[in-house]
């Protein structure tokens, strides 16, 4: 016996839900027939098209429409109009755009009623120059109205709710020209978005555009632009993100009496300078700006710039403080007053060429100053602790003022090395190399720790007060240091000299002249006061009225101090005080020579004149001095 099979199949939709499909299966080919039907006048006729868009963008923008290529009415997948070689222009000649296609999406409403209203619009690779100084609207366009309606009344109000739409552009390209642009600025591979519905709604502007062939990220909110066009003022977004330049401000945003921004500005770039250059400015002090990031209230106009509560970070450093451009002539001004904690003036120095050569002498490189641009300066700086080349400093207040060529760097006051020290040193930068000034003031320094940083000479001790008045002049350090002209005074007051013991050799030279010799470098000499001057012409400082005393010591040395080949020569004669104080009275000395170079000084008692004081080997010598030998200062010369 056979059994049939039975074939079961599975439910078959509701009759309602049968029918709602059916509907709307119906509907959508009615839609179509009637997209298709109202499009049929566009979609046979080039001319129509062409210039019913131009009509449109006339009536928006105010610009002008030359189509050249073909146009064309697309359907699906979302009807727009699709114009190729396409150029859009003002009447004033301050916008011009080229664009290889435009295409515009009709709202569908206007559409079924047989009308073409562009709702939105695409612009292939567009070429534009835009004139920043002129006004691409004129007065009769949908942008135009509104910008010249009367803020608060029912013809801004109107004006207001005109249609516009939004705009993409697509790999284009902008050059962008103003009196204060120089050079002129080229965007490259713009896609940007400008979503404007209305003019009294917010603008929006999101993509991506390259600028110098680097790749910025840029999204802008402009609350009221129609306010904005006014004269009013509108709350502005504005985020522009680059490997090079993380940059944002939110404020608002004024246009009368001139453009003015208020608001917070955040900005970060690995190189401030190298920003700063690629926009043709130069900053006009030396070091690399480096990891540099900004925070601050601002109030930016086209001729000055106020930035307040700041905080900024480069190069290790970082500083709170106001700051202010001001553009004027012959020469914009950047003044302002900065606070740190710690300051290090390491990377500004880093770019500058090194004080000495391989050679261990001073650099004979010529001087190559960076270009500084022609802003001047006006800073004034605090540091809780500041760091330059060796030495550190506490509570140091200095300033930076440049004015054209000159260069002035003035340190109003700070603690070092247990003391207190002041000066100013002005720098004339010319095109065949540098003038010099300085003068600067040390009050109860430590003499041991401040000559071991400036110098790596650690044998002398005390509380040092000097004075010093210096100029000079040279195309490099080799130069200004052979040049240096001027006077300088030095006192030390219970101070202690390192290498030597003077008074044990004064006790000893008649009993054993020669035996000293052995032993005066294991010791110190004490003392209550040294004093010398220091007189520079052309480079070599003739060491004046050096002495050096205690209660049962007196010393007197003189000599010179080559600083262009940074070599001492120095004559020294050491008695006790009471025979110094007896003049004419022939009494031992103790007579030595220190000469060399600065960094391998060498220490020469006068073997001759202990050998003559040995009475064995007296009679060997004549008893006079020979002629030929240095002129040392005596008992008498000191008192």
């Amino acid at each position: 016996m056979v059994e049939s099979a039975t074939v079961v199949s599975g439910p078959s939709p509701p009759p309602r839900k049968r029918l709602s499909l059916i509907l709307f299966v119906l509907i959508g080919i009615a839609l179509l027939v009637a997209i298709a039907a109202a499009a049929a006048p566009w979609a046979f006729s080039n001319a129509a098209l062409r210039n019913e868009v131009a009509s449109q963008i006339r009536r928006m923008t105010g610009l002008a429409t030359l189509a050249q290529g073909h146009a064309v009415f697309v359907v699906l997948p979302q009807p727009h109009v699709s114009i190729d070689d396409v150029s859009f222009t003002d009447p004033t000649g301050a916008l011009r755009i080229d664009a290889h296609y435009l295409k515009g999406y009709v709202r569908l409403a206007a559409l079924l009623t047989g009308r073409i209203e562009i709702s939105s619009a695409t612009l292939g690779q567009p070429d534009m120059r835009i004139d920043l100084d002129g006004r691409p609207m004129p007065p009769d366009s949908v942008i135009g109205r509104a910008a010249d309606a009367a803020p608060a009344t029912p013809e801004a109000a109107s004006a207001d709710e005109a249609r516009l739409g939004a705009v993409t552009l697509v790999d284009g390209r902008a050059r962008l020209i103003s009196k204060h642009l120089a050079p002129d600025v080229t965007i490259d591979a713009i896609n940007v978005t400008v979503d404007w519905r209305k003019p009294g709604a917010a603008a929006i502007v999101t993509g991506q555009a390259q600028i110098r062939g680097e790749t910025a990220t840029i999204a802008a909110w402009i609350a009221s632009p129609a306010g904005l066009l006014r004269g009013q003022q509108s709350p502005l977004s504005l985020k522009i993100v680059a490997p090079s330049l993380s940059f944002s401000v939110d404020g608002g945003l004024a246009s009368v009496p001139e453009w003015q921004f208020g608001g917070y500005i955040r900005a970060a770039t690995p190189s401030l300078r190298a920003i700063l250059e690629q926009a043709g400015y130069a900053i006009p002090l030396p070091g690399p700006f480096g990891d540099f990031e900004a925070g601050c209230d601002a109030v930016v106009s086209a001729q000055s710039a106020v930035f307040s509560d700041l905080r900024l970070h480069f190069d290790g450093n970082e500083f709170e403080g106001t700051l202010a451009y001001q553009a004027r002539d012959p020469a914009p001004v950047l003044s302002g007053t900065l606070a740190t904690n710690r300051l290090s003036l390491r990377p500004f120095l880093s770019g500058l060429p090194p004080a000495a050569g391989r050679d261990g002498q001073w650099n004979r490189d010529s001087f190559e100053f960076r270009e500084a641009g022609s802003t001047d300066l006006d800073l004034r700086i605090s540091a809780a602790h500041m760091l330059f080349s060796h030495f550190e400093l506490e509570d140091a207040a200095f300033s930076v003022m440049r004015n054209s060529g000159r260069l002035e760097l003035a340190l109003a006051g700070a603690k070092a090395y247990q003391g207190a020290i002041k000066g100013r040193v002005t720098f004339d930068l010319g095109a065949t190399g540098v003038g010099m000034q300085a003068a600067g003031t040390v009050i109860g320094a430590d003499f041991a720790a401040l000559s071991f940083d400036a110098f790596g000479w650690p044998e002398f001790n005390g509380s040092l007060t000097g004075t010093a008045n210096l100029e000079s002049s040279g195309a490099s350090m080799y130069e200004l240091m052979r040049n240096l002209d001027g006077t300088a005074q030095i006192d030390v007051a219970q101070g202690q000299l390192g290498g030597i013991d003077l008074e044990s050799a004064l006790h000893r030279i008649d009993k054993s002249p020669l035996a000293l010799l052995a032993g005066i470098h294991r010791g110190r000499t004490a003392f209550d006061h040294a004093s010398f001057n220091l007189r520079f012409v052309k480079g070599i400082a003739s060491i004046e009225e050096g002495k050096l005393e205690n209660p049962s010591l007196w010393l007197g040395f003189g000599g010179t101090v080559d600083f262009g080949e940074r070599g001492l020569d120095l004559h020294a004669v050491a008695k006790s005080a009471a025979d110094a104080a007896a003049p004419g009275k022939e009494v031992p000395d103790f007579r030595f020579d220190i000469g060399g170079s600065w960094d391998d000084l060498a220490f020469t008692p006068d073997v001759r004149g202990l050998i003559r004081r040995s009475g064995a080997a007296a009679p060997l010598f004549p008893q006079k001095r020979d002629a030929g030998k240095p002129v040392v200062p005596s008992g008498d010369a000191g008192q």
